[in-house]
């Protein structure tokens, strides 16, 4: 999960001015794709929960600065008790931990 978030997305501009830039220096771009990220069957339940409730995420703003306080448990709970899902004790676990593993990664590069 850590993956998808630490990498910093290159627009198709960006990344022809990246390749322009290193042929200029004579280094010869890789066009190997990166690997697929995979996860565990046991873990698909939390994964696509995030995925659900990934925009659930509290923030609190100063001037020039945004940071990321975690996930809104109380949020989730009301979005699981609407949407009439159930999920297990373990899956919530699961779902904290990547939450925290988000929470740490966009407050490195904020900070």
């Amino acid at each position: 999960m850590r993956e998808l978030y630490v990498r910093t997305p290159v627009s198709q501009a960006e990344q022809r001015q990246i390749d322009e830039e290193m042929s200029l220096l004579g280094i010869k771009a890789s066009n190997d794709s990166e690997p697929p990220i995979e996860f565990w069957d046991e873990h698909q339940v939390a994964i696509t929960w995030w995925l659900q409730v990934q925009d659930l995420m509290r923030y609190s703003y100063g001037p020039g600065i945004a940071v990321c306080e975690g996930l809104d448990v109380l949020a989730v709970k009301a979005d699981s008790e609407l949407s009439g899902t159930e999920y297990g004790k373990q899956d919530y676990q699961k779902l904290r931990l990547i939450a925290h593993t988000v929470t740490t990664i966009f407050n490195d590069k904020a900070g």
